[in-house]
């Protein structure tokens, strides 16, 4: 029975960071991630980046939910004053107050809805 030598694995004295150290091309679509500018994307600017995105992606829909309330609330007063105008006859009107009356409870829910949670939202804050 021959007895064989043990093989080590190689070891190299150099850090993980220093031989695998990854540099982005020129006009790389990552660049974007780089946000200090060396040409490396970390972890911490892609974890930075992405709270970013997050942030204005929150934005954008608060931004949305706030222009749907407003122009909901403006729709209202707009119908309001049609229907009072003398150009809409009487019996015209009373056929359609039962559509009249879901118009309004739906623009109503979508206001009352957004200043709800607009309350709620930083109230949690």
């Amino acid at each position: 029975m021959t007895v064989r030598p043990k093989i080590r694995p190689k070891t190299s004295t150099k850090s993980a960071s220093a031989r695998g150290k990854k540099n982005l091309q020129k006009d790389s679509a990552y660049e974007e991630y780089d946000i200090d500018g060396d040409g490396v994307v970390s972890d911490k600017e892609l974890a930075a980046k992405k709270a970013i995105q997050e942030a204005e992606t929150q934005e954008e829909k608060a931004d949305a939910q706030r222009n749907m309330a407003w122009l909901s609330l403006i729709g209202m007063l707009l119908f309001t004053g049609l229907v009072f105008l003398p150009i809409f006859p009487d019996s015209r009107i009373e056929v359609l107050a039962d559509l009249f009356g879901l118009f309004y409870i739906g623009m109503s829910g979508i206001v009352g809805a957004y200043m709800g949670m607009t309350a709620y939202m930083s109230a949690k804050r």
